[in-house]
């Protein structure tokens, strides 16, 4: 989006087709006048803007995740991604899909990326009335797989695919239920879903991380449950609560989280 805000600015030496982007070799004068932007989620936009209009930069050099809402256009993005030629099932009205991200983050790979206690996923089945389905890192030989298929023997798990049909899996769900991941993150913002739900925990948590801001508080397919878990460490300790249905979460309102993230910030 940066690269609009640019005249005649382009986007180069990213490869990836499944966006629309395509490999393209920078210029041979981008190592002059270089404007290097390394960072994490926060940048000035208004200044780099600035930087090329007046002509102290001609060439970027970006380093980061810059995972605000801020920086994208819902419909911009949704441009850049078509799907509709992946091999990917569909399930409609009558299903619940869960996405499941475990794998390195369940030896705590990352404090602010964690996995679903199994008593979120119980609560919501009860409460849509839908046939669950899982989706995304089931099939891995760990304890938290094994447990989650032993603990949801009715449901629906979807057989283990590349992460591009995961992806437009669960961007075709109707009602789907996102991991603390940007993965589904991103699969859910950019789908016509009827419901989304969204754990508030770790990277989603303002209060733990307000360099972040992936919560669309105005998007009325959201339903926000807010998680008081701390830091993700993979303990024995926690897994055994995250088996066990005694990590609290709630239902919260946009109003609430927006309130609270005005709090983190100050």
């Amino acid at each position: 989006m940066l690269a609009k805000r640019i005249p005649g600015g382009y986007v180069c030496n990213a490869d990836l087709p499944e966006w629309s982007i395509a490999r393209v070799r920078p210029p041979w004068f981008w190592k002059f006048r270089l404007l290097r932007i390394d960072g994490y989620h926060r940048y000035d936009l208004d200044g780099i803007t600035a930087a090329f209009r007046e002509k102290r930069a001609r060439s970027i050099r970006f380093k980061g995740f810059a995972q605000r809402l801020g920086y994208y256009d819902r419909d911009e993005v949704s441009r850049l991604f078509d799907g509709r030629a992946i091999d990917a099932p569909t399930y409609g009205d009558d299903f619940l899909v869960i996405h499941v991200r475990a794998g390195d983050i369940l030896e705590g790979f990352h404090r602010n990326y964690c996995p679903m206690p199994f008593g979120f996923f119980e609560a919501l089945i009860k409460d849509s009335g839908r046939k669950p389905v899982f989706v995304g890192q089931t099939h891995d030989d760990n304890d938290y797989c094994r447990r989650l298929r032993q603990r949801f023997r009715d449901a629906v798990f979807a057989p283990k695919a590349s992460p591009l049909t995961d992806f437009e899996t669960l961007r075709r769900a109707s009602h789907l239920v996102a991991g603390v991941s940007s993965f589904s993150w991103l699969a859910g913002w950019l789908s016509s879903a009827r419901t989304i739900h969204l754990p508030v925990a770790g990277i989603f948590d303002p209060c733990i991380r307000p360099d972040i801001d992936l919560l669309p508080l105005d998007d009325a397919r959201y339903r926000f449950h807010q998680f008081d878990m701390g830091d993700w460490t993979g303990s024995s300790e926690q897994l055994a609560a995250f088996y066990g249905d005694v990590i609290p979460f709630r239902r919260v309102e946009p109003q609430a989280l927006a309130d609270g993230a005005g709090k983190a910030l100050r």
